[in-house]
């Protein structure tokens, strides 16, 4: 478990009442010191948490047809990894990174959807805020490989 605090700072969770913050709290957890040039993911492989940075940053990557592996991101503080722990099939579509030592909140997906859906309202401001982050996210990597 982290502290409800913890979440409060990350603008995703800033719509979130008190109580749903608590709950998505008891299911988050801290994962700290993961070395620079460790992979943290891999595209296909099933998604097991939606993760925060809480310091650090993850570089997010595509596997071209070519072979070449295209950084079209890079991820900083604050920011979230993991958003397919919302979306079927629940899988990775990038690799991730790390590009210096970081620390992760991990809130684990299962539970996540779990608790989405018991709590709609919840589930709502979280889709909104995944949202907002994959068009955001699509949009730079659009660039990125309008670039080559």
């Amino acid at each position: 478990m982290i502290s409800p605090e913890v979440l409060r700072r990350y603008p995703y969770f800033a719509g979130i009442d008190e109580a749903s913050l608590r709950q998505l709290a008891m299911i988050a957890e801290e994962k700290q010191h993961i070395p620079a040039g460790a992979r943290l993911f891999s595209e296909g492989e099933p998604v097991k948490h939606l993760d925060i940075i809480v310091s650090g940053e993850v570089n997010i990557q595509y596997l071209l047809g070519n072979g070449e592996m295209r950084t079209v991101d890079t991820l900083v503080s604050g920011d979230l990894l993991g958003f397919s722990a919302f979306i079927e099939p629940y899988r990775y579509t990038s690799f991730g990174t790390t590009t210096q030592e970081t620390t992760l909140a991990l809130i684990d997906a299962l539970k996540l959807r779990d608790l989405c859906n018991r709590d709609p309202q919840l589930g709502y401001r979280l889709t909104l805020e995944v949202a907002k982050l994959l068009a955001h996210r699509l949009e730079v990597a659009r660039v990125q490989l309008a670039a080559v």
